[in-house]
Parts: structure tokens; sequence; C-alpha cells
């Protein structure tokens, strides 16, 4: 009996242990991603930064400040490779009566609409100055990823199984009172580091070996590039790591 009750006692423990790993974890996830918890992702920002990919204003990166609609567009087309196209494009206008030829995010709205990456609020309206919602920009986020599909009801699901996110992550971005320019680098981060819809590269790969958006010394040094290798026996290596990922 006595034996009986101390392996009772030891399963006892080692589940309270499992269920203070489980509860901390959550509580560290949801600390790190809160919108009230503070900035929290300056080394991510510096990263994106050093990438390219990631500008802040006269002041810093302002991660505390929210980000509007037009904002959003733009710091979409940025990560993705898109922002000098953009610039560049002719004859390129929104389509939205609030978003003129004489808005500075004209180009980015047009081009990101043409693409089908935004919607407006109406057939009409953009609302560019609008706060963008957390669902809005992972549903921008996943889009550009190739989940056409992807709307902000739905965006946090598809975020949790595309990868993106975890389903914890996913869920604090989507109910999120506000979202700042420091859940925006967040989803940046992790986007950069997931693999596009029915491909087995992620999109720094994309970035760096398609669009030449970003340098492969600045890819490497950021620890999330691994630059390709010639040797033939490295290539079926990593193609193999690939399939079974």
């Amino acid at each position: 009996m006595r034996g009986f009750l101390g392996k009772a006692s030891m399963v006892k423990k080692m589940a309270m242990t499992t269920a203070g790993t489980v509860l901390l974890s959550t509580l560290l996830v949801t600390t790190a991603w809160a919108a009230d918890a503070g900035v929290k992702h300056t080394a991510e920002a510096d990263s994106l930064n050093k990438l390219q990919l990631f500008q802040g204003t006269d002041r810093g990166y302002e991660l505390d400040q929210t980000l509007t609609r037009a904002q959003g567009a733009t710091m979409l087309l940025r990560l993705f490779g898109w922002e000098t196209t953009a610039a560049n494009a002719q004859g390129l206008s929104s389509p939205f009566t609030d978003v003129p030829a004489t808005h500075w995010a004209a180009k980015s709205v047009g081009f990101a609409f043409s693409k089908a990456l935004v919607h407006g609020v109406t057939d009409v309206y953009f609302a560019p100055d609008a706060s963008i919602t957390g669902e809005q920009f992972l549903a921008l986020t996943l889009r550009a990823l190739g989940y056409a599909e992807a709307e902000p009801q739905s965006a946090s699901e598809l975020a949790a199984t595309s990868g993106l996110l975890s389903a914890d992550e996913a869920q604090l971005i989507a109910q999120g009172a506000v979202f700042r320019r420091d859940e925006m680098v967040a989803v940046a981060y992790r986007a950069i580091q997931t693999k596009l819809k029915g491909s087995t590269r992620t999109l720094l790969q994309k970035l760096v070996e398609d669009d030449k958006a970003v340098s492969a010394e600045a890819a490497v040094a950021s620890g999330l590039y691994k630059a390709p290798s010639s040797d033939p026996m490295d290539q079926i290596e990593d193609a193999i790591r690939d399939a079974l990922k």
C-alpha cells in the first residue's frame, strides 16, 4: 500500500509540474504578444531593419504606436519585396475615392489591390486612416503568402494551420483591443520564416533567391537563412529534409 501511495504521489507531482509548465508557457506567450504588455519586439524590428524590410520614422521604430490601414498595406509591400515595383508602376492608381492619386499611399494601396491583397471597407472606400486590426493584418499577410482565401474573420485559425503563428499567438493577435507596430513586427518576423503556400521555401528564401530584395549576406547574418550549397549531396540532403518537414 505504501508503494502504491508513493507512486500516486509521484504521479500527482508530475501532473502538477506538467500543468505548471503549460501554464507558465501560456503566460509567457500572453506576455510576449499582448498589446498591453509594453514593447516586446525591438530585437525583431532590428533584424527586419537590417534586412531592409522594416523602417522606422524620424522618431525611431515607434513600436508602441498603432497602425493605419494605409500604413499596413505599405508595410506589407515592403515585407514582400514589392515596394519598389509599386513605386515605379506606371498608370497605377487606387480604385478608392478616399485614396486619390495625391494620397501618399495611393500607389501602395493600388498595387496591393491589383494583387488582391487588400479589400476596401466598401467598393469605393478604403478608410486609409482607420486603425488596422490584428485580424486584418493577419489576412493581408496570409494572402501575400499565397492564401488567397484569407479573410479577417478566419485569419487567426488560418495563421495557426499555415504555420505563421501558434494557435495561442494567433488568438492573442486577433482578440487584441489594439494592433500596434510592435505586434505587426512580430507577425512580419514570423512571416519571413514561413513557407509560401504550396512551396518548400520560406518567404525569406524567395526574397533572397528570386526577388533579390534582400542580400544573401544580410540574410545569412540574420541567422534566418542558409545560403544554398553548390555540393550536389548537400542539395539532395536539403531536398530530403524539406520533404520530411
